[in-house]
């Protein structure tokens, strides 16, 4: 759990870190939608994927951002951010904020 909480605090912390050092995050593969560096981040497990349909079941850790506790949800994703994954995978993932939360970005570990 306690390594859970350190990697979501090395993600946030890291995104204005390396925006700071002049790199374009909306460059960076699944971070081309505009809420997706401002969104809340999350770590989980892929435990149902629907590429086609554009959705992605999820069992994550704690997100402080939304003050969550770790559970198991679907939620909406783009189906191009969702091409190239697979259940059981280990994923860092950014949900947009505001609204139905949705999936902005993912990315394997």
């Amino acid at each position: 759990m306690k390594l859970i909480l350190a990697a979501v605090a090395a993600l946030a912390l890291s995104g204005p870190a390396f925006a700071q050092a002049g790199h374009d995050m909306a460059k960076m593969p699944g971070m081309d939608h505009p809420s997706a560096a401002a969104g809340a981040q999350g770590a989980g497990l892929i435990k149902k994927l629907d590429a086609k349909g554009g959705s992605v079941t999820l069992q994550h850790g704690p997100i402080a951002a939304l003050s969550w506790p770790a559970m198991t949800m679907a939620f909406k994703a783009d189906p191009a951010l969702l091409k190239g994954l697979k259940v059981g995978q280990q994923v860092n993932f950014t949900l947009k904020t505001g609204g139905a939360p949705e999936v902005v970005a993912i990315q394997p570990k």
